[in-house]
């Protein structure tokens, strides 16, 4: 899936497909023709992010395809919303949502056109191994996301979808009373071995360095010059929370307590003793 697109300064448009309008039997219909010379700017690499992460793009019956974004975080359905919108020229109605009784909430897209456009141009989006033990060819555009400068783009939504922090106290007996320290981690989950790769190609393009943990299925960054790198030239998306897997930090938003990991370099001492580490 060759992909020719020009340069990014040459990002004129505001769409990815051009829309015409076509007489049916049932009215007046839009058809999307896909645009694949175009290069990528910073609403498809956030849906791009969206789509390996926790969205799906799958057949709909013999002839269609659905598009479908399950999250906790309504900041990030309103930003899936957001770019399918703008990036196909959808109207409202078109993109549905709900919301499950458990907080969860779904949006859907079904076309046959856009499912078409992804599919034709990014390949797979599917991250879970087969049944038959298979991994799917899923690979990130890197070349495209790196040349067009929105690589920084793609991995903020990303890990705020997929990611998270570790952040909490530690200590060990020592000769003279116990020595603390604090844990410091930056994480992204991912099951598909090719895909971690990718993930650590383009946060090297960024100068981060990571670490493809195969045992847990994440790429964690540690070192304190990268951590501070990540919330220099990534960090998360606004608004967007820590889930209630997080023993300490549930409820927080993630760049808040992005932000916290990084002043307790300055005196680490002070955060070993928060109520919140003490229940």
């Amino acid at each position: 899936m060759s992909d020719n697109a020009p340069s990014a300064g040459n990002q004129q448009e505001t769409t990815l497909v051009k829309p015409n309008l076509i007489n049916h039997k049932w009215g007046i219909l839009r058809d999307y023709t896909p645009d694949i010379s175009r290069s990528i700017d910073k609403k498809m690499a956030s849906l791009l992010a969206i789509l390996f992460t926790d969205a799906t793009v799958s057949p709909k019956y013999k002839n269609s395809w659905r598009i479908l974004f399950g999250n906790t975080s309504q900041v990030l359905i309103d930003l899936f919303t957001e770019c399918m919108r703008e990036l196909f020229q959808l109207n409202e109605e078109r993109v549905k949502i709900r919301m499950k009784k458990d907080g969860f909430w779904i949006a859907i897209v079904n076309s046959k056109a856009i499912g078409d456009y992804l599919t034709k141009r990014f390949g797979n989006f599917r991250t879970l191994r087969y049944k038959n033990g298979e991994w799917p060819k899923a690979k990130l555009p890197l070349n495209q996301l790196i040349r067009d400068n929105v690589a920084v783009e793609f991995l903020k939504v990303a890990f705020s979808c997929d990611g998270g922090l570790c952040f909490y106290p530690a200590k060990r007996e020592g000769r003279r009373g116990d020595i603390k320290w604090l844990i410091r981690t930056i994480f992204l989950s991912c099951s598909h071995p090719g895909l971690r790769e990718d993930y650590l190609v383009l946060l090297k393009s960024l100068g981060i360095q990571a670490r493809n943990v195969l045992g847990d299925g994440k790429i964690k960054i540690e070192k304190e010059r990268d951590i501070r790198q990540f919330a220099k030239k990534i960090g998360f998306v606004k608004g967007v929370k820590v889930t209630g897997n997080s023993k300490f930090w549930k409820g927080y938003e993630k760049q808040q307590v992005l932000n916290l990991m990084i002043s307790s370099y300055e005196n680490p001492s002070c955060f070993y003793n928060l109520s919140k580490f003490l229940r």
